[in-house]
């Protein structure tokens, strides 16, 4: 864990910097390109060519560095087009041993090259001229994970190509090598060689019955992975998040963010399948973000009075319309009190990274499906904050949002207090009209539990059944952060006392109630998938009451 100061006393301000770094620190696990698991036959010939072009070039610059050594630049290729082949074929025959000499003059090498042959085998025996490294990069320039099955796959590969080359290298000072001066390759290497035309001189990939070997990582990596049909983003982000969620890797305050991001990448690119993604489709949601409000997606009433909620696309046109405006008139807009267009910059990037996120955890469960090249990093460096609009946008605003609202008055609450929901109802579906039924439901609770306390709505509304502490001298409600709900800062966690009138009104029998009936929630009508504890708590009864 790092511990970092925020250097600042104000709590809005630390939020505000945490928030940043948070976001700087997922910017920078981005940097790593989204790499595929698996190595498939159609990335052979290419990490083939570019390992067979490196080793020619090394080669032929070597041999013009030194023109008048040719015969030494022959038997350099010679040798070393013999030591690749068995590193491509049977490396166990290059361990320096005598029976490995052996088996060399038995296979009709003359001794003086079996002795130079195991001299390479020794001093190549702890570090390969083939780099590890250069086959890691080589990998992940073709958006593959360099791991330990696709390295064996393509060493195997680059050790053929590096073979071709000396053999080409040859023929580049006029003297190609005889057909049988050279081992034949397998007959999967060696149709992987032809691919390249031209590359490889004729004869050298003549195979006989017993030279056919193949490693398992080869076989993995030649399978041809089944064909399944990849979801759409719109899709595949509600599975994304219900995992996530019930993996406890999310909470539910994601669901928001989630569905932001994709329905901003739909608008400009529509409903694509994930595969199909590709660098423009980032760059065309980027685009998007000078064009809309700050604020949009609100509800409203419609002609008739049926709510619907704003979509992106008309954001955008009401965006648009409202940029003309700020760019004819820049003082009357602002006089008139117009919205602002242009989401701000941290806004750009948190949408940026939950697309990303999105598609890091599509390579880290459906690798197949996962588009390749997708570079995040590049797209948030070009992200940029709105064009000032207006003397208000460099004015701050510290106000909170609720500064203006009055406090309740001990009266308003008393007044709340006798309505049917206390003083008894005609139902349950008829909470506010006057009859003889009390319903001791979250309904009932919850806002006298929030006058005597003083806590949020949200704590007391998205309480645990374990967070009601009764068996002490003092019963109190645990206020804590839990998979149910968050609160607000880490100070805000607390132990609150349980008011006594509340006690002899019969909420420790509710509490054993919820208990005995297996819910976590104490108040269970509250729990929604897509709505916070709150917001339902105010929809069903504060925002009805006021």
């Amino acid at each position: 864990m790092i511990r970092l100061s925020l250097r600042t006393a104000s709590p809005h301000q630390a939020r505000t910097r945490a928030a940043e770094l948070d976001l700087a620190k997922d910017a920078m696990m981005e940097q790593m390109p989204v790499l595929r698991r698996n190595v498939k036959p159609e990335d052979m010939p290419a990490l083939y060519k570019r390992a067979f072009e490196r080793e020619l070039d090394r080669v032929v610059m070597a041999q013009f560095q030194e023109p008048g050594r040719v015969d030494d630049h022959l038997a350099f290729n010679r040798h070393y087009a013999r030591y690749f082949t068995l590193l491509a074929t049977e490396p166990h025959l290059l361990d320096g041993s005598v029976e490995s000499f052996r088996e060399h003059v038995a296979r009709g090498l003359s001794e003086a090259d079996a002795d130079a042959l195991a001299a390479l085998a020794t001093r190549h025996k702890h570090q390969l001229p083939i780099s590890r490294g250069q086959i890691m990069n080589d990998l992940r320039e073709q958006g593959i994970e360099p791991n330990e099955r696709n390295l064996a796959a393509s060493g195997r590969v680059t050790a053929a190509a590096y073979r071709n080359a000396n053999i080409k290298a040859c023929g580049e000072l006029g003297s190609p090598l005889p057909e049988e001066d050279i081992w034949p390759l397998p007959r999967q290497l060696d149709r992987l060689a032809k691919m390249e035309e031209g590359l490889v001189p004729a004869g050298h990939g003549e195979t006989g019955p017993n030279t056919e070997i193949i490693t398992k990582a080869e076989r993995i990596g030649q399978e041809e992975p089944a064909q399944v049909e990849a979801p759409v983003i719109s899709a595949y982000a509600q599975q994304a998040l219900a995992k996530k969620i019930n993996d406890g890797a999310w909470d539910k305050g994601r669901t928001r963010d989630i569905n932001g991001a994709v329905a901003i990448f739909t608008a400009a690119n529509g409903d694509l399948p994930v595969n199909a993604i590709s660098q423009k489709h980032l760059i065309a949601m980027k685009d998007l973000f000078a064009r809309l409000p700050v604020v949009y997606g609100r509800e409203r009433n419609d002609e008739n009075g049926k709510k619907v909620r704003e979509t992106i696309e008309e954001a955008l046109q009401r965006g648009d319309a409202l940029r003309l405006k700020w760019n004819e008139d820049p003082t009357g807009a602002d006089a008139e009190g117009l919205p602002y267009v242009g989401l701000s910059l941290t806004t750009q990037r948190k949408h940026m990274t939950w697309i990303s996120a999105l598609m890091t955890h599509l390579d880290g469960h459906e690798p197949d499906l996962a588009p390749k090249g997708l570079n995040f990093s590049a797209v948030r460096r070009t992200l940029v904050n709105p064009k000032k609009q207006g003397d208000r946008h460099s004015v701050k605003n510290n106000q909170k949002r609720n500064a203006g609202r009055l406090p309740w008055d001990p009266d308003e609450l008393r007044q709340m207090l006798e309505t049917p929901v206390w003083q008894g109802c005609a139902g349950l579906w008829k909470r506010f009209e006057p009859g003889d039924e009390v319903i001791h439901d979250g309904s009932y609770w919850v806002l006298p539990l929030v006058i005597s306390t003083l806590a949020r709505s949200d704590e007391i509304a998205g309480l645990a059944v374990a967070d009601v502490v009764l068996e002490c001298e003092v019963p109190y409600f645990h206020i804590r952060e839990t998979n149910l709900r968050r609160i607000k800062t880490i100070s805000s966690a607390r132990r609150v006392p349980i008011a006594k009138k509340l006690l002899d009104l019969g909420f420790p029998e509710y509490v054993a109630a919820m208990k005995q009936a297996g819910h976590r929630a104490l108040f269970p009508e509250f729990e929604h998938h897509t709505m916070d504890f709150e917001k339902c708590f105010y929809k069903d009864l504060f925002g009805p009451l006021r």
